[in-house]
């Protein structure tokens, strides 16, 4: 049960963190920066901390974003995801 518990934690996060991109209105090619994530996370999944990475990873994998110095970047890929539509170029 702990791998089904920490799976669903996993992906838990990552849907959190992709709901902070489009509440956040972040476009494809922008960075949401972990100065924002971190509290937006701590509001809404506080679970976050010990499955972060992980998360982040599974979401990279995705190719629905990538990761930045600073943040994580949108993709076109996620851009599509979130808001149903080709990002503008």
């Amino acid at each position: 049960m702990a791998l089904t518990s920490e799976a669903e934690n996993i992906q838990n996060t990552a849907q959190h963190i992709l709901n902070a991109f489009k509440e956040m209105n972040i476009q494809s090619g922008d960075v949401l920066q972990y100065q924002e994530l971190y509290p937006y996370l701590q509001d809404h999944y506080p679970k976050y901390k010990d499955v972060q990475k992980e998360a982040e990873h599974h979401l990279t994998k995705e190719a629905f974003v990538t990761p930045a110095p600073d943040g994580l970047m949108l993709t076109q890929v996620g851009h599509k995801l979130l808001y149903g539509e080709s990002a503008a170029e």
